[in-house]
């Protein structure tokens, strides 16, 4: 009988090998690998067995469990001949329970090295996850699973097996390569993830982290910078970074912030766009004047409608903001200018398209809105020159809102949301981000249902929560009990649902809500509601909130409640505008905030988690050089709005 299993599995993996993997892309060319001292027994470093030699001593086993470990080192043999398909085809008809602890270990790194190969970082690391070392594989376990941890954001599990690895190197280059990378790892850590770091034993990590801190703290004045870190390397002498400074550390020394006198602002102060470039006008001419500079820089607004494109470049600036348009982003692009810029849309789509990023619609028009290690060996000064003439976006993204929005539930612990939107641009746009963003972080299918009037809305509702389906059993049920037996009966909802997003604005929301309510069954647990800023409006009144309550929304600090420290800002732009509209409103504090934005972009870009707090949101600038917005949240509830930290207790 156990010949038979035998047989039966080798057949199996036999027949596998002449497939490819289900991993949807060619493998990559693998990085550059240090020189690694391994410890190894002598027949993994002299290995000479093939792949076919190893399948034929597993076709020639005595047990199932002794072909398992003669399969587990084929695939291991595929991966040095650069066959990570193969070596997949052969892992994924294992049965790990079927292995030693010794052997599973094996068979979850060489797991992760053939997923790293596809780029499947997120599945590279699971299989690491939870093992801490394995025995003779110390430094292929230390670079596979720093690379993987580093790719999916895990930023300090890198930089500890990085340390690791650096014992196993025997080349200068290579550990120093490894001391650059575990400087652009630690970069992107929070603050709270370091500032109380307390592991005495991790004595390279806790002065990694103290570095990091001053260079944090110090981001815009880089001569104070220099003069702490000095410092530190007195107290840390023996420290990696107190004989050479990393790579981005170095580039962050040298990198002023920017101090433009001459700012070139352009944008529509005519025509079809006059009203938002006007808006966004006031914006920049009131944050001017909040930050009361002894010497503060001439600022010349251009009308983008009326320019003549050469006769600007022939005049001297030293920084630009706009084009608001993006037809005229093309247009100033052309010109190669070596001028700062900050682009007021997206710099990288919709050729030739003159929408306007934004969050709400108007009246006059729908406003439309790996680390590769071999890139570290990039010279600092090379670095530097593109720094200095850098181009930059920040725009009012809806996709940028509606990715939050899906991050967000994902943190909350949500599995299977649906979406409710508008059969509109807008709607189109944000649930495609949304939709996008989920399955890239979960690989869940998104159900989505577009909506153009109410009786739409009715018959998505029903649909996606299946709540015909209920009714018809129901039907059905008293058929057959029949008319002389009383039987009472609510339809059930579809249990999966954890979660729903409305992408409308006010009144669709407001109509939406109540089927929603009607087709979740009184049994079941509360879905809770998340919407977009469309859904909020200053013009609601208490009745208005009233039909919202509870729903959880997005949007900028500036429009929702608790803006005292703005209340002064507020008023003089109501004077200035009379009746403003939230959409005006709302750009008036993206002009605000570009402005703002100016002596923050250049530390930005060397520290990519230095952030600042805009009206707009949280401002940080993403590889991209876009600047994304960390929007806040709040809630309906009971004719009001309060504001959310949005935790798992909050929902």
């Amino acid at each position: 009988m156990i010949k038979h299993i035998k047989i039966y599995q080798i057949s199996l993996l036999l027949s596998s090998l002449g497939l490819l993997a289900s991993c949807g892309t060619t493998p990559t060319q693998p990085e550059t690998q240090p020189k690694l001292n391994t410890q190894a027994p002598a027949a993994e470093q002299n290995q000479t067995t093939s792949a076919a030699e190893y399948i034929e001593r597993a076709r020639q086993a005595d047990s199932l469990e002794q072909a398992v470990v003669w399969y587990v080192r084929s695939a291991d043999a595929y991966l040095q001949q650069q066959n990570p398909e193969k070596a997949i085809a052969i892992l994924s008809q294992l049965k790990p329970e079927l292995m030693s602890d010794f052997i599973q270990k094996q068979y979850h790194l060489f797991y992760a090295e053939s997923y790293l190969a596809f780029e499947q970082y997120q599945n590279a690391y699971l299989q690491l996850e939870n093992i801490n070392l394995i025995q003779s594989f110390e430094p292929r376990f230390l670079a596979a699973k720093s690379t993987a941890a580093s790719k999916t954001g895990n930023y300090l599990i890198a930089a500890r097996n990085r340390i690791e690895l650096k014992k196993h190197l025997l080349d200068d280059t290579q550990i120093q390569l490894q001391n650059d990378l575990i400087w652009q790892d630690l970069i992107y850590l929070k603050p709270t993830a370091y500032r109380h770091f307390q592991e005495p034993s991790q004595v390279e990590l806790s002065g990694w982290l103290e570095l990091l801190q001053i260079t944090q703290t110090y981001a815009d004045s880089p001569a104070n910078m220099l003069l702490k870190i000095k410092s530190w390397q007195a107290l840390f002498p023996s420290h990696p970074a107190a004989q050479q400074l990393p790579m981005g550390l170095q580039l962050a020394i040298k990198t002023q912030p920017y101090n433009p006198q001459k700012i070139a602002v352009i944008l529509p102060l005519s025509g079809k766009f006059i009203r938002q470039g006007q808006a966004i006008q006031q914006g920049i001419t009131a944050s001017f004047f909040e930050q009361k500079l002894s010497r503060a820089p001439a600022i010349t607004f251009l009308d983008s409608e009326a320019m003549d494109w050469q006769t600007f470049a022939q005049t001297e600036y030293d920084f630009i903001i706009g084009p608001l348009l993006k037809s005229n982003i093309e247009k100033l692009s052309a010109l190669k200018l070596a001028i700062p810029t900050l682009y007021l849309n997206d710099a990288e789509s919709g050729a030739g398209n003159n929408e306007i990023t934004g969050e709400t619609q108007t009246e006059e028009a729908q406003v439309n809105s790996t680390e590769a290690e071999s890139k570290q060996n990039v010279a600092v000064e090379q670095q530097l020159n593109q720094s200095a003439t850098g181009y930059y976006s920040f725009t009012l993204n809806p996709e940028m809102e509606a990715r939050q929005a899906a991050l967000k539930m994902l943190e909350l612990g949500h599995k299977k949301p649906i979406v409710f939107a508008a059969n509109n641009s807008f709607g189109k746009r944000m649930s495609s981000a949304f939709v996008d963003a989920f399955k890239a972080e979960s690989d869940q299918q998104i159900n989505v249902a577009f909506y153009s009037n109410t009786k739409e809305m009715e018959t998505s509702v029903t649909r996606l929560m299946e709540t015909v389906q209920s009714e018809e059993r129901i039907k059905t049920i008293r058929s057959l009990v029949g008319r002389g037996y009383k039987f009472e009966s609510d339809p059930r909802n579809r249990q999966d649902i954890d979660a729903i997003y409305i992408i409308g604005d006010p009144t669709q929301t407001r109509i939406l809500k109540p089927y929603i309510d009607v087709n979740t069954s009184p049994f079941a647990p509360i879905i809770p509601i998340y919407a977009s800023s469309l859904s909020y409006s200053s013009n609601l009144n208490n009745a208005d909130m009233r039909d919202l309550n509870q729903i959880i929304f997005s949007d900028m600090p500036w429009i929702l409640p608790g803006r005292a420290k703005q209340n002064k800002l507020a008023h003089q732009m109501q004077l200035a505008w009379g009746n403003t509209n939230d959409q005006l409103s709302r750009l008036f504090a993206f002009g605000f905030d570009a402005y703002q934005l100016i002596p923050h972009l250049a530390q930005m870009q060397v520290f990519p988690n230095y952030q600042i707090s805009g009206m707009t949101g949280e401002l940080q600038l993403n590889d991209a050089q876009q600047v994304e917005r960390s929007m806040r949240w709040a809630k309906f509830d009971h004719g009001r709005v309060i504001n959310l930290a949005l935790k798992k207790s909050d929902q």
